[in-house]
């Protein structure tokens, strides 16, 4: 059997040299600025490394999360969220990650607070990497800001894409998706779908790939932000939820309003903090221009601002000293 399979791994070790001599995968698609990358239980993740974003190089963990310093502070906190939660186009000292930081160090509660938001994660994709990732940092604290993606309408359902992904076929596929002979044998039989498995706004639903539907249904959103709560509840974790912001919202917009009222129940009914991010802004008087870098991404005045809000908020309810949500 070994002398058997000697030519066919030298054999398909010589294939695979050769498209990697003679055949390159076409770039991504420009309109994806963010080095992002296909994930086996996330369905994409940034890419491990130095990557550039709206301008700007940051620094992506082996977790393929925002590297943030560990300096071994008494507390410890995790963000989940999407791109206004990471930071799109902002330096790190900008970020909400680091304003609450430095606003809990204020405070006298010396916190490392690590980033577990990803540009485009919906709370499907935040429960993937609270388990894979968060949950073992030994958290005192979850901030949980997810909220514009579930709401977001879409040619994908999260949930069923990331059942598709744990089909073995699926996760044999993306096993053989690191070599370019794969690569190129996917793109000849699927001429008519280039960018399959690429990032957010490129992904198809397997079983209907021209409807548009909310990438997590309202109810499984609720659902989502409970499980999290009761999560934390059971490790002893405490718990803020972040209603964010944008410029219509700012100035009175209600298009997503059955989203925020879903998680103000949720937050009422475990006893939760909840911080509205616009609130935040009008206390801070902050106008459009000041608060967003576009639609909905805020600026660095901006997070110091939720920051703030958020650690008295904190105060408010006794935290680090009071049990988390109720169980």
């Amino acid at each position: 059997m070994i002398w058997s399979l000697l030519p066919l791994t030298l054999l398909l070790v010589g294939v695979e040299l050769g498209f990697r001599v003679f055949w390159e995968p076409p770039p991504r698609p420009p309109e994806l600025d963010l080095e992002m990358v296909p994930h086996p239980t996330r369905l994409w993740a940034l890419n491990p490394g130095k990557v550039t974003a709206a301008g700007l190089v940051h620094t992506i963990d082996r977790d393929q999360l925002r590297a943030v310093p560990d300096t071994g502070a008494p507390y410890r906190a995790f963000t989940v969220g999407d791109s206004s939660i990471f930071g799109h186009g902002l330096e790190d000292p900008d970020t909400l990650h680091h304003h609450l930081s430095q606003a809990l160090a204020q405070a006298g509660t010396p916190t490392d607070v690590f980033c577990g938001a990803v540009p485009g994660y919906s709370t499907e994709q935040a429960l993937v990497v609270l388990d894979e990732v968060g949950w073992d940092l030994d958290l005192d604290l979850l901030v949980i800001g997810t909220l514009w993606s579930d709401n977001n309408f879409d040619n994908f359902v999260d949930a069923v894409w990331m059942a598709e992904l744990n089909q073995p076929s699926r996760r044999v596929d993306f096993f053989l998706l690191r070599f370019h002979a794969w690569q190129w044998l996917r793109r000849a039989r699927h001429p008519d779908r280039p960018n399959e498995g690429l990032p957010v706004g490129w992904i198809r639903s397997p079983e209907e790939p021209e409807l548009g539907r909310r990438r997590v249904p309202v109810d499984d959103y609720a659902r989502n932000l409970d499980r999290m709560l009761v999560q934390a509840a059971d490790r002893g974790v405490g718990v803020l939820m972040l209603e964010p912001c944008n410029r219509e919202r700012l100035k009175g917009g209600a298009a997503w309003d059955l989203y925020f009222r879903t998680m103000e129940q949720v937050a009422s009914a475990r006893e939760v903090p909840l911080v509205d991010a616009c609130e935040a802004l009008r206390r801070a008087e902050l106008g459009p221009e000041q608060a967003f870098l576009d639609e909905m991404h805020p600026t660095g005045l901006s997070n110091e601002a939720y920051a703030e809000l958020a650690v008295e908020t904190l105060q408010a309810s006794g935290w680090p000293e009071l049990p988390p949500p109720t169980r």
